[in-house]
């Protein structure tokens, strides 16, 4: 599949992945009003964690490993089934610790579960697979049913604040819907992976995809920490407002979500097969921050006329917050290009681990000793963008000094040839 078509796929994947909670959004806050509504995205966020948790960056090295091999169909089936096995242990383990700690996250055994939906769902679920081997439709069907389905059922069956362990779990149940709707291409490749599977090569992916573990961890909840952060700070009313933030913010991933998952099987490839023409590749992708910035602008100029207009008055802290945090498109994609891209694919894996690492404590640190000093919400969305700042500036850096040095590496050799 050529890559716009790929791009086209998966345009309209991610725009139901976005657009859906988007739409619920307002009906949401409308009904389960701002407290119910902060523990809602609580509850999804920390369905969010444990989902990057069980995932254990499996959708980085496996799909790497998928993209290298997609000509093998045996190589595919034994690599999924060493995945699914592998993540249906870390499944089990998440599970047993949730149940002895559930009460001090404040959760009831109801909301447990619905944390857990979402990594059991993901489990079974492997879009990875399916962008990596560059056949996305086959994710891009499954999740647009899940996401129709996922959106009826919120708007006939919740109706007041009583309704929000039912929201969550409706929310948090998507990833197994999906699952349940990509059996028909799902079922050929686990019989064969089944047969081929052995503990060893488990343990050997558990190896494997410990670094990207580690970055995925830290990117992830970079991403999912800073609703539950403000819940701590400034309790779950504060947490409401910057959800409804968040969420203007997460609208914009859709575009990077595209663009990662149509380039990064590319680059992946030709960093394996044609590493000089995967270098150029990437910097070209530089491009694209032309889209990043005009998605902050965007952000920056309409955000404090949308939020009032969807949510009504009650959510008007949130366009403060907005402005805050209207940056991180920009700073995505900046990192996107030269750490997801250059460094992932081209053997920088420790220097990536240790950069995802320092934007996750930077983004920490910050938003503690803020939170001293100014309400909860503001110290947090200063907290993310000090991190993703951060992330941008170092890996932009680290891809410029490695090309220049491998040009002049090129000019030295051709200088002694002659």
């Amino acid at each position: 599949m050529t890559l716009h078509k790929q791009a086209a796929t998966l345009t309209m994947m991610h725009a139901f992945e976005v657009l859906q909670p988007l739409l619920l959004l307002p009906y949401g806050a409308r009904v389960l009003g701002p407290a119910a509504f902060g523990q809602y995205a609580y509850i999804l966020a920390l369905s969010q964690i444990a989902n990057m948790i069980v995932d254990y960056g499996f959708s980085w090295t496996a799909s790497r490993s998928a993209a290298s091999a997609r000509d093998n169909p045996a190589a595919i089936a034994k690599l999924f089934a060493e995945v699914a096995a592998a993540k249906i242990i870390l499944c089990l383990g998440l599970g047993l610790v949730g149940l002895a700690v559930h009460e001090s996250l404040s959760l009831t055994l109801p909301m447990l579960l619905c944390v857990m939906l979402t990594p059991m769902g993901a489990t079974l679920f492997v879009w990875w697979l399916f962008i990596a081997v560059e056949r996305p439709w086959q994710a891009a069907v499954p999740v647009i049913l899940a996401r129709s389905l996922a959106f009826v059922l919120f708007i006939t069956m919740v109706e007041s604040p009583s309704d929000v362990e039912l929201a969550a779990a409706i929310q948090a149940s998507i990833p197994l819907l999906s699952a349940v709707f990509s059996f028909p291409y799902i079922v050929p490749i686990a019989i064969e992976g089944s047969q081929l599977l052995k503990f060893g090569s488990v343990i050997r992916q558990f190896r494997e995809g410990w670094p990207s573990f580690l970055s995925n961890l830290s990117s992830a909840a970079a991403a999912a920490l800073p609703i539950p952060l403000v819940g701590y700070f400034a309790g779950f009313h504060a947490a409401g407002q910057f959800s409804v933030a968040e969420k203007l913010i997460a609208a914009t991933r859709i575009v990077f979500r595209v663009m990662g998952e149509t380039l990064m099987p590319r680059v992946a490839y030709l960093a394996h097969h044609a590493p000089a023409r995967g270098v150029a590749f990437v910097a070209n992708s530089f491009w694209t921050l032309i889209v990043g910035g005009s998605l902050s602008l965007g952000l920056y100029l309409l955000g404090p006329y949308i939020i009032p207009i969807l949510f009504g008055p009650d959510f008007n802290d949130a366009i403060g917050l907005t402005n805050i945090l209207y940056v991180l498109p920009f700073l995505s994609n900046v990192s996107f290009c030269a750490s997801s891209l250059y460094m992932f694919n081209y053997g920088y894996e420790r220097a990536w681990v240790m950069l995802a690492v320092l934007g996750l404590l930077i983004f920490l640190s910050t938003s503690y000793i803020l939170s001293h000093w100014m309400e909860g919400g503001v110290a947090v969305a200063l907290g993310v963008v000090a991190g993703e700042s951060l992330v941008a500036i170092l890996s932009t850096t680290f891809f410029v000094s490695t090309r220049l040095a491998a040009e002049r590496c090129i000019d030295t050799a051709g200088a002694r040839d002659m």
